[in-house]
C-alpha cells in the first residue's frame, strides 16, 4: 500500500458507499434495531415514568453526564500516543475535532461511512499534507500509520472491559449474582486478556504474523484488517511505557464510564452493589459493540436487560437507555465542529466521501 495518500484513490468498497449490499445491509440492521426497541417499550421493559423520574434526579444525573463527558478527552489522549508514537504530529485541538466530527458521522450515518474509516482519512490527509516535501517523515504517515493506530485504539478500549469484569467476578460475593453468569464471565474475560498479552508477546518478537494466523483471518475474511493491527502492535509493543500509559488511559476512561452507569442506577432507584457493575457493564458493553445494530441500538437493551436481571432489578434497559442517550447528546459536539472543516482539501474526489461534503 502506498503511504502517500494524495494520488492514491481510496477505494468505495472499504467505505460501503454506493453498494446496494452495503444499503441493504444497513436497512437491516436500522429494521432490527427499532423492532427490538419497539417490542421492548411495549413490554414495558423501557418505560417513559421511570426514565422521566430520573431525569430529575440530579444529584446523579448531572454527574454522570460529566463523566461522561470527559471520556473523548481521554480517547484523544489515548489515540494522539499511537499517532505521535508513529511520528503523526498534529494538534490535540485539530485530531479532537476529528476525532468528535467522526463520532457525530457515526451515529448520523449508521452503516454506510464509519467514524473509524472518516477520522483515519482526516488524519492521514492532514498528516501527508503537513510533512515537507521530501521529508522522509512522509513514509511514516498516511494510511501505513494512521490505519494501525485506530485498530489499536479500539483493542485497548475493549481490554479494560475484560480486565474490569474479571476483577468484578473475582470480589462479587457468592450471593450476589448467579454462578451460572460468573463462571462463564471469569472464563471469558480472562480468555480475552490472556488472547492480547499472547498477541502483544508474539507481535515483539516476530515483525510478521505468522502463517496460521493469516490463514485463520483470511477465512474470516479479515486479513488485511489483522495485518494492519499486527504491523501497528509490532511497532507499539516495543514501546512498554507506550503501552502502559495507553492501557492506562484506556481503564481510567472506563472507570469513568462505570462511575456513569452507577450514577444513573442510583438516578434510577438501583440498589447494587459495585460488584455487580463491575461485572455486568462491560459484559452488556461487549455485546454492544457487536455489530449487529448501529450503535448498539436495541442489542444492547436487550442484553442490559437479561443481564442486570440476573441481579433482581428489571431496570437494565432503561439504565443502557440513559447511558445512550448521553453519548448521542456528548457526539453531536461533532456536529458543531464540522463546518470549521475545510473538507475539500481534506478528501479526495475519488474517495466516495466528496459528497458528504456538499450535504
Amino acid at each position: 500500500m502506498s503511504t502517500h495518500l494524495s494520488d492514491e484513490p481510496i477505494p468505495k468498497p472499504s467505505l460501503g458507499l454506493g453498494s446496494g449490499k452495503n444499503a441493504m445491509a444497513t436497512v437491516a440492521k436500522l429494521t432490527v434495531a427499532i423492532a427490538l426497541v419497539a417490542y421492548l417499550v411495549w413490554r414495558g421493559d423501557i418505560a417513559w415514568k421511570p426514565l422521566r423520574a430520573s431525569l430529575g434526579e440530579w444529584q446523579f444525573t448531572v454527574p454522570a453526564l460529566l463523566a461522561l463527558g470527559l471520556t473523548p478527552l481521554g480517547q484523544l489522549w489515548r489515540w494522539q500516543s499511537l499517532l505521535r508514537a508513529s511520528r503523526v504530529r498534529l494538534p490535540h485541538r485539530e485530531v479532537f475535532s476529528y476525532l468528535m466530527v467522526a463520532k457525530f458521522f457515526n451515529m448520523a450515518l449508521p452503516g454506510y461511512i464509519g467514524g473509524d474509516v472518516i477520522r483515519g482519512l482526516y488524519i492521514a490527509r492532514r498528516a501527508s499534507a503537513t510533512s515537507p516535501p521530501g521529508s522522509s517523515a512522509v513514509a511514516s504517515m498516511g494510511a501505513s500509520a494512521v490505519v494501525p493506530s485506530i485498530l489499536f485504539d479500539r483493542i485497548a478500549g475493549l481490554l479494560p472491559l475484560f480486565a474490569l469484569c474479571l476483577a468484578g467476578t473475582l470480589v462479587a460475593p457468592a450471593d450476589s449474582l448467579p454462578s451460572h453468569l460468573l463462571v462463564p464471565a471469569r472464563t471469558l474475560s480472562a480468555t480475552g486478556l490472556l488472547a492480547a498479552l499472547c498477541t502483544f508477546l508474539l507481535a515483539n518478537r516476530l515483525p510478521a504474523a505468522p502463517s496460521f494466523l493469516l490463514r485463520c483471518s483470511q477465512r474470516l475474511r479479515m486479513d488485511h484488517i489483522f495485518t494492519a493491527f499486527y504491523k501497528g502492535t509490532h511497532l507499539y509493543v516495543r514501546d512498554w511505557g507506550l503501552i502502559r500509559n495507553v492501557l492506562g488511559i484506556s481503564l481510567l476512561s472506563h472507570a469513568l464510564i462505570l462511575l456513569g452507569f452507577v450514577l444513573y442506577g442510583q438516578a434510577l432507584g438501583l440498589r447494587l452493589p459495585l460488584s455487580s457493575y463491575l461485572v455486568l457493564v462491560p459484559l452488556g458493553l461487549l455485546v454492544t459493540a457487536i455489530p449487529i445494530a448501529p450503535g448498539g441500538l436495541g442489542v444492547g437493551q436487550v442484553a442490559f436487560l437479561a443481564l442486570f436481571q440476573t441481579a433482581g432489578t428489571s431496570q437494565g434497559a432503561n439504565l443502557i437507555t440513559l447511558y445512550m442517550a448521553s453519548q448521542a447528546l456528548i457526539n453531536l459536539t461533532g456536529a458543531f465542529l464540522y463546518p470549521f472543516f475545510r473538507v475539500r482539501n481534506v478528501l479526495p474526489a475519488s474517495s466516495g466521501l466528496a459528497h458528504v461534503e456538499r450535504q
